[in-house]
């Protein structure tokens, strides 16, 4: 027990000093296994001592880092608003950390200004999408956070679209990220091997493998993004498409891909041109905009839009 409190006292001195030391430096400074590590260390995240790591080291987390922050009106008031609006989406990553960075920086308000921010918050409000609902997702979060930082692999059930039953694989998670409405999981997994967006709330069950793994150093969150549509991948195809009336309008004053080009032909219909491979999610988006949108290229889209088409006709007659 003596031996243990010591070790417990050094990891704390370590990771609270200027030095960052990974987890088998530390284990050879203490003179035991990197495994003999880890549970110290879940030791001291069960004391309420969360340790992390930035891929350089370990430091001690909740650490104040910050000097005093003096805002102006206008820049409070945008933070204040921002943070409100996301957190109206519900659980999201660090949500506990963000509403107690909101309660420290309204604590230094004085009231008088306190109630003008409020007033002027209901002025000026800053409103996000509705997304899934999340509230039951908080662990699945909390696992994948730790998974990332500390490169450990994860073992999940995953409900996959167009499957009937979860799947069980192992994935090396490399980032979570917020788009259309839902929150995604990037990562290598082990059962396809290869990179693959998991949408975080169809994760059944989840938990560490116990095992780590070590990142691809060409990993780009945002050029691994760049030719989906939202964020389904594939082959990427040239896509054009056109619009008339309404949805002519109201497509141009978008910009819905990166790639995404734009042109009008001679009877002024508008014809939104742009490289994909999230063909799939570029067929139901067409969807939306009924007999005002026709796909021109290619062939393999323009059937996907027409199967659902039939089905629709199945449906209504």
């Amino acid at each position: 027990m003596e031996s243990k409190l010591w070790r417990l006292l050094k990891i704390l001195q370590i990771v609270s000093s200027d030095r960052k030391m990974k987890a088998a430096e530390i284990a050879r400074e203490l003179a035991v296994s990197v495994r003999t590590f880890h549970r110290d260390r879940q030791v001291l995240e069960d004391a309420g001592l969360a340790l992390t790591s930035d891929g350089e080291g370990y430091t001690l987390m909740d650490q104040p880092f910050l000097p005093a922050v003096h805002l102006t009106w206008n820049e409070g008031l945008a933070l204040l608003c921002t943070v409100e609006g996301i957190l109206e989406t519900g659980v999201i990553p660090y949500r506990d950390s963000l509403e107690d960075a909101l309660r420290k920086i309204r604590s230094g308000i004085p009231p008088q200004v306190r109630q003008r921010i409020a007033e002027a918050a209901d002025e000026i409000s800053v409103r996000h999408h509705p997304m899934v609902d999340m509230s039951s997702h908080h662990d699945t979060f909390q696992v994948l956070w730790r998974a990332i930082q500390e490169r450990q692999v994860v073992q999940i059930r995953y409900l996959g679209r167009g499957y009937d039953e979860p799947v069980r694989r192992q994935i090396e998670p490399l980032a979570v990220i917020q788009k259309w409405r839902a929150w995604y999981v990037v990562a290598h997994c082990r059962l396809r091997d290869e990179m693959r967006t998991f949408r975080v709330d169809r994760i059944s069950e989840i938990g560490l493998a116990g095992g780590q793994f070590v990142p691809p150093r060409s990993f780009n969150l945002d050029a691994f993004l760049h030719d989906a549509w939202m964020v389904e991948r594939g082959q990427v195809r040239r896509v054009r498409i056109r619009f008339s009336g309404t949805a002519g309008r109201l497509v141009r004053e978008l910009t819905w891909h990166p790639s995404q080009q734009i042109e009008e032909d001679t009877q002024g219909r508008v014809i939104v041109s742009f490289k994909t491979g999230g063909l799939g999610e570029v067929a139901d988006w067409v969807m939306g905009y009924v007999d005002e949108a026709q796909v021109l290229e290619p062939c393999e889209l323009r059937e996907m839009v027409r199967e659902r088409a039939l089905g629709i006709l199945s449906v209504y007659g």
